[in-house]
């Protein structure tokens, strides 16, 4: 380690010292964020080992002729315990597929989301539980926006 030690006669030759460091502290702080390497964000994998789940997704929406598709997200979300006005809605939604999320209220499940073929406006949904597909949907992926039914040709879960 080295030190220096010195001493300064003035209060303006210590404001002068002082100004010294602050800009050559900024100088070396500016190369080296001119000079950082960026990285790329990997595409999202499933962290948790879950291969059976992930492999119940990939069969499911390969089953609907999803199999365009690209993982964008795979998270846990938290089921509602009551469902109001806008959860009512998508439950009622998913009994369309034949799901019933209200046998998951108040539990953490996994959400997949997919783009599918190359489209940056559509997206599949899939929520999953113990292995298990327990709901889905498409999005324009848009807040707000309107969800349909997870199907394909009349064809749902």
């Amino acid at each position: 380690m080295v030190v220096f030690n010195f001493r300064l006669k003035s209060k303006a030759a210590a404001a002068a010292a002082a100004a010294f460091v602050a800009v050559l502290t900024a100088v070396i702080c500016a190369f080296c964020a001119a000079n950082a390497q960026t990285t790329v964000e990997a595409a999202p994998t499933i962290n948790d080992g879950n291969y059976a789940e992930e492999r119940a997704v990939g069969e499911y929406l390969d089953s609907l002729g999803y199999t365009d598709r690209a993982l964008v997200s795979c998270d846990s979300v938290k089921i509602p315990r009551e469902f109001d006005g806008v959860y009512g809605d998508y439950n009622a939604l998913q009994e369309k597929n034949g799901f019933d999320l209200s046998k998951y209220k108040g539990k953490t499940v996994r959400r997949y989301t997919y783009s599918l073929g190359g489209k940056k406006s559509e997206f599949a949904v899939v929520l999953a539980k113990n292995g298990e597909v327990i709901g889905g949907h498409l999005t324009d992926g848009e807040y707000g926006g309107d969800d349909a039914p997870l199907d394909k040709d009349g064809k749902t879960g």
